[in-house]
């Protein structure tokens, strides 16, 4: 839940209204620019992983730490081998990426500016990042929407564990986002970036089908996951689309490497047995090589 130190912010509600505009102006200027040029391995405004100053000189890559977990309680201990995986007392900064379940936001990315109070301590909300975010068009704070949104509070006791460094900055992405919209938030994550951050997307795969046919949507669904395919993220059996978009997006450019399965299953398997309108879940990390100094994991696949 939220602790009682949170800071009001100013809802945005006219972003949406105002999106039209910023849509002319960016066909207008930059209209050779896509959703899907980074798919076709083309270099967007930046090198895959680096950062320029304005005298035009590159510094070190920013490197980074991502991946994908599921929120739903059945695959808790997914979520918390995931997190015993990924977490480092070095990250400072935690980017915690959900969907939308409910529709309730009143912009495509809605933040959340408020600390978060936990067992383990309080998990103190970067506000430099929210509001930099906020003052996007296509962004606002929205701090109500959080206190219900499964997507962000399954995580936020661990991320406060496993992080035990790290602000946090929660971020919940609608269903109808526009790709230009994703453009945007992409960009501004980018340049928020900083070397050691973390990325995490909260993401349930296949819903309401028996074991068989989530198994045949999972096939597709984890290659273009893996392989980074942002423009296939239409086509899959998530919960997710818009924000594993954005997501992917990130990770292309920031060149993490592709991602790597380190569990798959579904509730059927997990409660041991067959549920016909069940849920499938996976865990992926990319950037493998940068989890030398996590608590603990491997890379097996756990049936």
């Amino acid at each position: 839940m939220n602790s009682g130190n949170i800071i009001p912010h100013g809802m945005k509600s006219f972003g949406n209204r105002l999106f039209p505009v910023f849509l002319i102006f960016w066909a207008l200027t930059a209209g050779s620019t896509f959703f899907w040029k980074a798919e076709a391995g083309g270099s967007s405004t930046r090198s895959a992983s680096s950062r320029q100053d304005c005298q035009g000189k590159s510094d070190r890559p920013v490197r980074i730490r991502g991946g994908i977990t599921p929120h739903h309680d059945v695959a808790l201990g997914m979520i918390q081998r995931f997190y015993e995986r990924i977490g480092s007392p070095e990250v400072r900064r935690v980017w915690l990426i959900s969907p939308d379940h409910f529709g309730r936001a009143r912009t495509f990315a809605a933040l959340s500016p408020g600390d978060w109070l936990t067992p383990e301590r309080i998990l103190g909300a970067d506000r430099e990042a929210c509001g930099a975010l906020a003052s996007l068009s296509v962004a606002g704070s929205d701090e109500s929407l959080f206190r219900r949104e499964h997507g962000i509070t399954v995580h936020i006791p661990l991320v406060a564990r496993y992080f035990p460094n790290a602000s946090v900055v929660p971020v919940v992405i609608g269903a109808k986002t526009p790709d230009l919209a994703l453009i945007i938030l992409k960009n501004a994550i980018r340049d928020l970036l900083r070397d050691g951050d973390a990325i995490i997307l909260s993401m349930d795969l296949s819903h309401y089908k028996p074991p068989e046919a989530m198994a045949a949507e999972d096939r597709k669904t984890l290659e273009v996951l893996t392989k980074l395919r942002p423009h296939g993220t239409g086509d899959m059996d998530v919960d997710a689309r818009r924000a594993a978009a954005l997501v992917l997006m990130l990770f292309r450019e920031l060149g993490t490497g592709e991602g790597t399965v380190l569990e798959h299953s579904d509730s059927s398997r997990i409660l041991g047995r067959r549920i016909e309108s069940g849920t499938s879940y996976a865990t992926i990390i990319y950037g493998e090589d940068r989890y030398e100094d996590s608590p603990g994991g491997d890379d097996r696949q756990r049936q």
